[in-house]
């Protein structure tokens, strides 16, 4: 008995409609232990060296973690891993909200999902059902409308992760959505399964995970949620969740602002924590079993259009906000909320069209190639460029394959304002003054992560 573990790992061959399942190796979980572990091992093993990240060939693996679904703080992330068309290399994105907890219900430690579908697809695994359906009808649509569509036909009780236009054109940093406003956003993983024309995934668990002690287990949760309640900062951490580091990134001199250009934002007090809790919040959320609900679910109206979103975390804030230089939380949460509906990763998302306002800026993309005059500092230029990468039109299809290709393509230095690693866009914090993060940048195998 592997205690912890929902004992099963689901293969799905999308080219021949092949399910397969096999219980989990005991040695795998030993020596690996689950979530990122097994996105490695199973990748290392199984990816051909050299493979294209959109070959039939490439494979997505979602993967839980032996602790996720049981009642201990933060048991609710879930990891997706494939070889990224971002960097070319390893490749690895984990997502809260609820999707691990439900896989592990329906007994299901692991994922692997290989081939090509020959039509938009949705897979559904409902515990022991396992299906491949079609998908058409749902192509073409957002990230958030499909995940809504799905639940009505599926029922409440699936947990559900979609791509959006973005995936579905391949744009290489296009993000995996789930629970309306969770995203495995890093590394391009949402462009593989549009690749494999998966549309979406929908689980439904109802079976239990096995605890080799379930009262010591609920014993030591207990202790760890009470120590965590407990804990210096908790009280100030939760009102604010992740976009209350904005004012200390700022003051230390790493708030990437105008395409990393400098890393002091002097508008910084009209974006932080304070002001999206004063004026968008509407209530905090957070992820299966976690004491700290970082997720801030706004409302907002910006050109008289009112509009939901979850966030904006620290991480649009800063690429979305001072990196293109948006005076408003307003205008930052709407152009987060453009990129959850499009299928966007919003740091890779906000850094692209940074580098696009900064390319134009110096001549190097011109009036009639951008399709209209674009400048930092407005909403309209941000949209608009969003718009245009994820659906690869015109100049988007050039910035759809991030800022190292469109560099290169660029030339006449470009790569001087491309800020990456390896081909992933840095995420929120300006490096030269913030010299641990930049060792991270440097030696993280995923290049720039968040």
């Amino acid at each position: 008995m592997l205690y912890g573990y929902g004992g099963t790992i689901l293969r799905l061959n999308l080219a021949t409609g092949q399910i397969t399942k096999m219980p989990t190796p005991e040695d795998l979980a030993k020596k690996f232990l689950g979530g990122r572990g097994f996105v490695a091992k199973i990748l290392y093993d199984e990816l051909p060296l050299g493979i294209d990240a959109f070959s039939p060939g490439n494979k997505v693996v979602m993967a839980s973690g032996p602790l996720s679904g049981v009642f201990l703080p933060s048991a609710g992330k879930i990891e997706f891993g494939t070889k990224s068309p971002a960097t070319g290399g390893y490749s690895d994105s984990n997502m809260g909200g609820h999707m691990a907890p439900e896989l592990k219900y329906a007994g299901y430690d692991a994922v692997i999902i290989e081939g090509r579908a020959a039509r938009p697809s949705l897979i559904v695994i409902d515990d022991d059902r396992v299906e491949i359906r079609d998908a058409t009808r749902y192509w073409g649509q957002g990230s958030f409308a499909t995940e809504k569509s799905l639940k009505k036909e599926l029922g409440e009780d699936f947990q559900i992760a979609t791509i959006g236009p973005a995936g579905e054109k391949l744009v290489r940093f296009a993000c995996i959505s789930h629970d309306f406003g969770r995203q495995a956003g890093r590394t391009g993983v949402g462009a593989v399964l549009g690749s494999k024309q998966v549309k979406a995934i929908a689980i439904r668990g109802t079976k239990s995970i096995p605890l080799a002690d379930p009262a010591g287990a609920f014993k030591k949760g207990k202790e760890m949620y009470q120590a965590v309640f407990s804990k210096p900062g908790f009280k100030e951490w939760t009102p604010y969740g992740t976009a209350g580091v904005t004012d200390w990134v700022n003051e230390v001199g790493s708030f990437p602002t105008r395409n990393f250009q400098t890393g002091f934002f002097q508008k910084y007090k009209d974006i932080d924590g304070q002001t999206l809790r004063e004026k968008i919040w509407i209530n905090d959320k957070g992820c299966f079993s976690c004491p700290i609900p970082c997720g801030k679910y706004s409302k907002a109206t910006v050109g008289g259009k009112e509009f939901y979103v979850e966030g904006p975390e620290y991480e649009a804030i800063a690429l979305l906000g001072g990196n293109l230089l948006l005076k408003s939380i307003e205008e930052i949460a709407y152009a987060n909320a453009v990129c959850d509906e499009l299928g966007l990763d919003t740091i890779s998302g906000g850094a692209v069209v940074s580098f696009a306002l900064e390319a134009f800026e110096k001549g190097l993309i011109s009036r009639e190639e951008m399709g209209r005059d674009v400048a930092f500092g407005e909403l309209d230029s941000v949209v608009y460029l969003l718009e245009k990468i994820a659906h690869r039109q015109g100049i988007g299809d050039l910035l759809a394959e991030g800022v190292k290709r469109a560099a290169e393509q660029l030339g006449g230095g470009a790569d001087h304002f491309a800020i990456h690693v390896k081909g992933l866009e840095l995420s929120g914090y300006e490096p030269r003054n913030a010299p641990a993060m930049l060792l991270s940048y440097l030696t993280a195998d995923v290049g720039g992560p968040p």
